[in-house]
């Protein structure tokens, strides 16, 4: 489950808006020729333009891992990207000096459309876990730009609070940024591009548009608490499960907790769509529209209903997510929330059984309507 969710986690952080300090990392001895092209890479800052070469993860390519480091970038003010398609398959890449050699050997052979191409690998095995990062750029010319090894002997990688794809990516954006010109000032100034377009249509969140109209009916329900009246449905366990019990429990909480007026549904709901998906984004907002659906079908006497989605692991708190939707009775989205490891409520309820997962709802839902 952990690695299912390093994704969607990072999704969540880009939808949120990110920011990292932007130190220069500590670069090898390069030539002059080398560290003139860098220079020369930095200068154009922002309008440099970019080829993502296909990153590889475990050996593997994942056209997503390379996605996401690009939206990091567009995040951080770069305006011109590009997602490259085939892979390099490149052998004897053991050292830097290799890599770097078959990178550029690759670009000849490929060539890309833009001034520069960045090849970067996620390393490790399931036995000694994510160890190391390596990444390249080099010109449209395959002449090496910028090189970057990191392992758990660097200080970079010590810092990391969990070695994981998506904090590695982080990272490799965090050492390239620099040397692209990238800094706070050009991430203050960025505007989405067209790459986290495309990964929002990839995970089904849904338009700014529509993100705005459900704020404005959460500071509705918000002004109408405590005596909004709220339909709990049992959550869905484990995707296979409608609890009866949860529901039961949600309902004691809000009303201990002087949130709202909530009443149990006389009949539990199993909705369908799956858990199953990588992108754990996607797993949310397709319950959200199943579920906005559903209450369209079947509009409710309360003003509100509310259903929830959980996955837990009883041995480890770090493995599992809590989602939940609020709609109001015709059916509109008023909160669509989201909570995993990553997050801190999450992280400070401990969630390993369904009872853990009823008191992160209500905490959740106390952050809205308080």
């Amino acid at each position: 489950m952990k690695n299912r969710l390093w994704l969607t986690a990072l999704l969540g952080a880009l939808l949120c808006g990110s920011s990292w300090a932007q130190n220069p990392p500590a670069q090898l001895s390069i030539t002059p020729e080398q560290q003139q092209r860098l220079d020369t890479m930095k200068s154009k800052s922002v309008d440099a333009s970019l080829t993502i070469l296909p990153m590889r993860l475990g050996g593997k390519p994942w056209d997503r891992v390379s996605q996401v480091v690009g939206v990091l970038l567009e995040k951080q003010g770069l305006k011109n990207i590009e997602l490259g398609k085939a892979p390099l398959e490149a052998t004897n890449t053991d050292t830097m000096d290799d890599l770097s050699a078959a990178v550029g050997a690759f670009v000849r052979a490929n060539p890309v459309t833009t001034d520069y191409a960045l090849y970067a690998e996620i390393n490790g095995t399931r036995e000694t876990g994510l160890n190391e990062l390596r990444a390249v750029v080099v010109d449209k010319t395959g002449s090496v730009v910028w090189t970057d090894r990191q392992t758990p002997q660097d200080e970079a990688f010590k810092k990391l609070e969990q070695v994981e794809p998506m904090t590695l990516c982080v990272l490799l954006v965090e050492r390239l940024g620099p040397q692209l010109g990238l800094n706070d000032e050009t991430a203050k100034a960025a505007k989405p591009g067209k790459l986290e377009t495309l990964l929002n249509e990839r995970s089904g969140v849904p338009s700014q548009a529509e993100q705005d109209a459900s704020h404005t009916r959460q500071e509705a329900m918000k002004q109408a608490a405590p005596n909004a009246t709220l339909l709990i449905y049992p959550a869905r366990v484990g995707g296979n499960e409608a609890s009866v019990a949860s529901a039961t429990n949600v309902v004691r909480l809000l009303k201990k907790a002087g949130l709202c007026k909530a009443v149990q549904a006389e009949q539990p709901v199993l909705l369908k769509s799956s858990q199953a998906d990588p992108n754990e984004q996607k797993t949310l907002w397709s319950l959200a529209r199943e579920f906005r659906d559903y209450v369209r079908a079947h509009p409710p006497e309360t003003e509100y209903a509310l259903y929830a989605d959980y996955v837990f692991n009883p041995q480890n708190a770090d493995q599992g997510f809590v989602h939940f939707i609020v709609c109001d009775r015709k059916g509109e989205w008023v909160i669509v929330d989201y909570q995993n490891s990553h997050h801190p409520d999450y992280q400070s309820v401990g969630v390993t059984s369904r009872a853990r997962c009823d008191d992160l709802l209500v905490k959740r839902l106390q952050s809205y309507l308080r």
